[in-house]
Formats: C-alpha cells, structure tokens, sequence
C-alpha cells in the first residue's frame, strides 16, 4: 500500500460499540464519585480517605477502594476526558460546537492512528500487522487462494546501534522502511514489528517463484549501500524468511512463526539471503535457541578450544604463520563448528567476550610453545566489528601482550572489509592504535567489496588476504586469473604481502606460485590442527602439498 490515504483507512480499524461502552463506564464513574463524596461525609473530616488503610474494619473502607479503582480506570482510559468534551459542546455556541466536535474528531483519528501504527516509520505497528494479516486469512480462505507472509531482520543491526548510537540506528530502520515500502506492490502490506524485525504480507501470489523474485527483489534493495546517516555511510543487508498460505499455517500466528524459523535458517546461511518455511526448521531452531543460551558458559567454563591452519610461504613451502580458529567441545554435541556459533554470538553481543578470549588464548599458546623451546611464527585472529568499534580493544590487546611476555610481532589482527562498513574512523583509530603496539594487521576477503582497494591506501595493512571466491576456478575464469595477478601486483608496489585462502588443488599452487602470490593456506596443506599438532608441524618446519 503505496498511497498513504490507503494505508490509514487500512490501519484504522472500526471501534464498534464504543459509544456503548463509554456510557457504561460514564456510569460507573459517577456512581463512584457519589460513593466517594458519601465515604468523604460518613468519615467525617478532611483526609480521613487517606487513612482509609489504617482501620480495614471499616464498613466503608471496601467499598470505597472500589469506588477508587473505578474513577482511577477511567481517567486513565480518557472516558471522563471524553465526556467532559461532550458536555463543552453541549454548552458551547453554534460556532464553537463545529470548532470543539473537529478537535474531538481529530483527536479520536489521532488516537486511533497512534494505536495502529509505528511512530518512528509510520508502517502499520505489530498490532495492526496481526488484524491485517487475520483479514487476509479470511480471505483467502473464502476464495482457496494463497499469500505470503514475510519476515525480514536486518544482519547487524545491533553492531550499529551499539557502536553509532541509536539516533544513527533510528535513520537506517526509516531508510530500510522506505526501500521495503518503494519495493512492494500496491496490494501489499509491510509493518514494523519492532527493533530492526519487519514484516510484509503479499496477497494473490501464483507460486513460489513470484515470492522468491520479490524475496530477491527485497534483499537487493535494502542491501544498497545507505548514505550520509548522521555523516556515516552504511551496507547493511536483510534476512528473509517466508512461510505460505495454507502450506505453512492456517493462521497468521502460525505463518509469522513459521516465517520466523525460516529467517533464522537464512542467518545461519549466511545471511542476506531468503528460505522457505519447511518443518524440519523447528528442531533446528530449538538447538539453535539452546546452544544461544549456553554460549556464556562456555565462554566462561572453557569449553571453547583453539585449532591452528598453517599458512605456507610458496617460495620453499615453510610454515610462516598460523590462522586461530575456535572450536566449541559441547558436553552433549561434541565439537560445534564456528560457523554454527559464531553468528549466535554476533547476534547476541556476545562475540567481544568471545574475541578477547582468542586473543587471551592465542598470547597463552605463543607462551607456552616459546617455553617449551617450539620456534614461534605470528598467529592470526580474526577481530570482529563490534570489536573493532571498541576502542578500549587497544589497551586488552597490550594487556595480553604483557601479561604472556609475548613480542607484538607474534599477533597479527585480521579484519574484514564489512567490519568497517558503520563509523570508519572509530574503526581506523582502533587499527592504529593496534599497529602502534607493534602487531600487524590483515585485510581478509580482500576483492569481494567495494571500497577494498580504498582500504588499503587509507588503512596500517600489512597483509592483504584474497578472497576464496577469486581462488576457487582459477584455472577455469580467465577474469579471476587476472583479477588475482592486478592485486599481487598492486599490493607488491605498496609493500604488502599476499595471503591466498581457499586452496585446495595443485593447480591453484602452480598458477599462484607464478603471479608472485607471497603465501596460501588451505586444506590442500594442512586442515586446522589441535595445537599439539600445530608444535609439531612447526618442528617440521615445512609443509608439502598433499597432492
């Protein structure tokens, strides 16, 4: 709904028998005031009501609190205020009867709008949402037809709200608002349900691949990049969930629920993405809901564990470094990758404990090898964005360093390009104040955004780590080919080493080898490793492919 006359007559729904209602209240109301003002002589002196809890024993006491609830109640639900308008016009001359019923009018619309709708978007609210959406059960129920229901949450919100400030959060949902309002149809229904949380009905949809497009469609629009917010430029992009009438529900409780489960399983994925409800989502996300909760313990109980991935100098295949990789050891479900929980924990605001405990562990580990006599090479750790928004990350970061006795030159920070997509400069200043300390620092998916390159000239890069995407069908993609050699080669002519991820086949070695590429790390040399494995792979010193 587009025109926004439409849109109000849609989100005001009749009040029927309210006038009904308000003279029964009126009722109760004056009736109470004659029992006040009866209770007020009966106890004889000013301020004897107040005392009225002091002597229970009291024949009026009960009926008195009675009468005080009512009258209470009913000024606040604005019955008496009513009414006193009522009688205003009455009394009033022909000329201000017409100006006093307008103003009543009009407060009544804004009343009724004000229960309906989102202040701070102006979309229909959650309540108006779920009598639309019964509305729309109705109908599709007389005509056997189908609709479907959306559910979209925005991937990081929470990072911008934590690090810009809510003012700044505000402005992203009005412009979100106004995408998702500009991408749909006339027919169709988009509210705010709260938070960063939207949802759209689309009626009179032939099949699931018309709602894809528009699913698609959605994803596209929001995921542009959101300028000038309070001086911030921010990419955010949405997670989309759809359930469909009747397959996913015979209600509109049922479907957003539904839709819900499906947005999740579309975070999981990775986000900016959408799926369809489908039953098995259920069981998924109560584990999903479980693990959530018991994420802080295993934080806090070490159940967490480190693993190492090797990276290899192409030159003679030494070992020079190490990715931190962590691990969840669960007491039931044995080892959870951290592509399961490493999105709850962004989602929750709990990846900076998270974060600090890496980098706490990784200063243990080069500690304990450097004891134990082990050469030592610098080991990565990936920072998150709420991390590298925090700017007491510094002083953590050298506390570590100090507490170990660990050289900086032994961590290295690695950051992605998304990580410094909201408030760039809170950003920069972390990177080098880091950079200050001595530990060096790594652009990590480097070619697969926008501002990369400007990233690189503006930023303490040390290492620039291309993307897999690039790696992947190298022998294959002529374009990928050249895209890899034009970042070797510029990051050569600015004194930065080259990282290839991703490298699973020979031929990835020999084409990488020979455009220059500095170092690669992959499941071609070695999977991620306990940190035992990791000590002996650096006392080998080397690592050959295993072809």
């Amino acid at each position: 709904m587009k025109n926004p006359e439409v849109r109000r007559s849609a989100m005001v729904a009749p009040t029927i028998g309210m006038g009904q209602a308000n003279a029964h209240w009126m009722g109760l109301a004056l009736l109470s005031f004659s029992l006040l003002l009866a209770g007020y002589v009966a106890l004889g002196s000013p301020g004897s009501i107040g005392n009225l809890a002091e002597d229970p024993s009291h024949p009026w006491t009960q009926w008195l609190l009675v009468a005080l609830v009512i009258v209470t109640s009913c000024v606040a639900s604005g019955v008496i205020h009513r009414q006193r308008q009522l009688l205003l016009i009455i009394k009033a001359s022909d000329n201000e009867k017409q100006r006093l019923i307008l103003q009543l009018e009009s407060e009544k619309h804004r009343a009724s709008v004000q229960a309906s709708q989102d202040h701070l978007t102006s979309l229909p609210n959650r309540r108006m949402f779920y009598e639309l959406g019964a509305t729309y059960v109705a109908r599709a129920k007389r005509s056997r037809g189908k609709f479907a229901l959306l559910y979209v949450d925005l991937d990081r919100f929470k990072v911008v709200n934590d690090t810009l400030g809510h003012h700044v959060g505000d402005l992203l949902l009005q412009t979100v608002a106004a995408r998702l309002t500009s991408a749909l149809r006339e027919s169709d229904v988009v509210a705010r349900l709260g938070g960063d949380e939207f949802a759209i009905l689309l009626p009179d949809v032939n099949g699931v691949e018309d709602i894809a497009l528009i699913a698609q469609k959605i994803i596209d629009l929001v995921s542009r990049l959101c300028t000038n917010l309070h001086g911030n430029d921010i990419q955010i992009s949405p997670s989309v969930g759809i359930a469909v009438f009747p397959r996913d529900g015979h209600n509109v409780e049922t479907m957003a629920r539904n839709a819900d489960a499906a947005m999740y399983q579309s975070k999981r994925s990775g986000r900016g993405r959408f799926t369809f409800y489908d039953a098995s989502l259920n069981a998924t996300n109560v584990r999903t809901f479980d693990l959530e909760q018991q994420l802080p313990r295993a934080i806090a109980y070490d159940e967490l564990v480190l693993y190492f991935q090797p990276k290899v100098r192409l030159e003679d295949f030494r070992i020079v470094g190490f990715e931190a990789l962590v691990r969840w050891m669960h007491p039931e479900h044995g080892m959870i990758q951290p592509g399961e929980f490493i999105p709850m924990a962004e989602n929750t605001g709990l990846d900076v404990p998270l974060g600090d405990w890496v980098l706490h562990e990784c200063c243990r580990q080069l500690s304990l090898w450097q004891a134990s006599g082990i050469p030592l090479v610098p080991i990565a750790v990936n920072v998150s964005a709420r991390q590298l928004h925090d700017e007491s990350l510094p002083r953590r970061v050298q506390s570590y360093l100090q507490s170990f006795d660990v050289r900086p030159g032994l961590l290295q920070v690695e950051i992605t390009e998304g990580s410094l997509v909201d408030s760039f400069e809170v950003a920069a200043k972390v990177l080098l104040a880091i950079e200050k300390l001595g530990v060096s620092i790594a652009l990590d998916d480097f070619g697969n955004g926008y501002s990369s390159f400007g990233y690189i000239r503006t930023l303490p890069i040390h290492v620039i780590k291309i993307d897999r995407s690039f790696i992947d069908d190298i022998r294959n993609r002529p374009s990928d080919a050249v895209i890899v050699a034009s970042i070797v080669t510029l990051a050569h002519n600015l004194n930065k080493k080259v990282v290839a991820e991703g490298v699973e086949m020979i031929e990835q070695v020999v084409h990488l080898k020979t455009v220059g590429c500095d170092e690669v790390q992959g499941y071609l040399l070695s999977r991620p490793v306990s940190a035992d494995a990791a000590a002996q792979l650096l006392a080998d010193d080397y690592l050959v492919p295993q072809v």
